[in-house]
């Protein structure tokens, strides 16, 4: 009888070990998944900055228009800053790349971790024959599980 108890105690026992390492894996796959999401993240936020890069150095707004909070702030020199609706974005930010020809841009510092990734760089342009540079910095938000401009400011 003895034995037997025995038996069934290391049986039990070792049941129990074999749900706990089966449990540890589980949970090591779950603590995984967030890496994940934040490669998506990362890349999707990237994804953004890119387009928006490209539609600075091709001075089209339009490339990156449906990238656009509901709400943005602007900032132009040392003007004040205000916010402006996505369409009044697009005629503000327009009307500022219309008379300049980009000679370069590119963001030179890209922060995409965390709530609120942001990216600056220089504007090489020529306007009316003068070659002038200027600092571009972007920030973005989530809106509706989507990575769009928050603040867009030129100094």
């Amino acid at each position: 009888m003895k034995r037997m108890f025995v038996i069934l105690l290391l049986f039990y026992s070792s049941e129990a070990q074999v749900r706990q390492i089966s449990d540890v894996s589980q949970k090591k796959e779950i603590v995984g998944t967030p890496s994940t999401n934040l490669d998506q993240q990362h890349s999707k936020v990237l994804a953004v900055f890119k387009n928006i890069e490209y539609g600075i150095r091709m001075c089209t707004v339009e490339e990156f228009e449906g990238e656009l909070c509901a709400m943005v702030s602007i900032a132009i020199g040392s003007g004040e800053r205000r916010y402006f609706s996505m369409n009044q974005a697009v005629s503000v930010l327009s009307g500022y790349f219309s008379g300049r020809r980009p000679i370069s841009f590119e963001f030179s510092r890209i922060h995409e971790k965390g709530a609120a990734p942001y990216a600056t760089g220089r504007l090489v342009y020529i306007q009316k024959g003068n070659q002038e540079s200027v600092q571009v910095y972007v920030s973005l938000t989530r809106q509706d599980s989507r990575w769009v401009i928050n603040q867009f400011n030129i100094y």
